[in-house]
């Protein structure tokens, strides 16, 4: 009987695809399991934890008995990112980046595995992911699709901090996987949501003021890719007045959130309060500025 368990996890190493997946965490004991068993194809798995108490490392490791695991400071994603792409070592040059709350789904695993055989050029792929919200993909009120450069050749892609995420810096080809990721932001509770957010709108205000000094370009909006659409919406949206009023018509009415049902009416308001607290602290940080600069 020993010997049959053993032939079978032999096996299913053999089959195993030569990736290296990087997950990042921090205080993710209920999240870890879920996401580790959605990347068990993957030969290689690295942890990447920030000062984690709660037991995330012993339950990632029940699930996984072969994971590396690494420790570093959180500072922002951008930095993280790139100090594991530094020092943790990746098996294989292809790596994919997941965070603790997120899912790779069959379909997306097997894009994944199709892309990196037949690729000859690009040195990354973004994907894009479906948000759920009170168990209900909110298809709409998130926008989707949204994309997030998350596999990548090793050696071509640094990260920069960009707002409370990262933006890549590369000159590579870089193209578009279109099977979803799952991503289950609430797995922690609204609260719990709602205090992160809290830190988010602080960064989140700083990037608009940097934003509205960059160049606006508004021919990316008709020429340019999914990404410099996104880029170039983001310092047109920092540019405007009414910005909580602005996404909510856009979100809810514009792109379909009513489809969404009562789930995403409630996700709309939360991001529009989030846009509330973020114009709030724009108007603070300029009073600070004016008062600073008459004295």
């Amino acid at each position: 009987m020993d010997h049959r368990s053993q032939r079978s996890a032999a096996e299913v190493n053999d089959l195993r695809f030569p990736l290296t997946v990087i997950v990042l965490t921090y205080d993710e004991a209920d999240n870890i399991a879920g996401c580790l068993q959605s990347v068990d194809w993957a030969d290689d798995v690295i942890v990447l934890d920030s000062g984690s108490d709660d037991g995330t490392l012993d339950a990632a490791r029940r699930v996984r008995p072969d994971i590396r695991t690494f420790d570093h400071p959180f500072r922002d994603f951008g930095d993280q990112r790139n100090w594991a792409l530094d020092n943790t070592d990746p098996k294989y040059e292809w790596i994919l980046f997941l965070d603790a709350d997120e899912r790779c789904t069959s379909d997306c695993a097997a894009a994944i595995r199709d892309a990196l055989q037949s690729t000859d050029n690009a040195v990354g792929f973004y994907l894009t992911y479906r948000n759920y919200f009170l168990d209900r993909w909110i298809k709409h009120s998130t926008l989707y699709p949204s994309w997030q450069l998350r596999l990548l050749k090793r050696g071509a892609v640094r990260f920069q901090k960009e707002g409370h995420g990262q933006r890549e810096v590369t000159n590579g080809p870089l193209q578009y996987l279109h099977e979803p990721y799952d991503h289950y932001g609430f797995s922690k509770g609204v609260t719990h949501w709602i205090d992160r957010h809290n830190r988010y709108s602080s960064e989140e205000m700083t990037l608009i003021r940097r934003l509205r000094d960059e160049p606006l370009d508004l021919v990316d909006l008709v020429r340019g890719g999914a990404v410099l659409r996104r880029r170039c919406l983001k310092r047109l949206r920092a540019r405007l007045g009414c910005r909580p009023t602005v996404r909510f018509l856009y979100a809810y009415v514009f792109r379909g959130g009513f489809l969404d049902g009562r789930a995403g009416l409630v996700y709309c308001l939360l991001r529009v309060a989030h846009d509330i607290h973020v114009e709030a602290k724009l108007v603070e940080a300029q009073l600070r500025t004016r008062n600073g600069s008459d004295v």
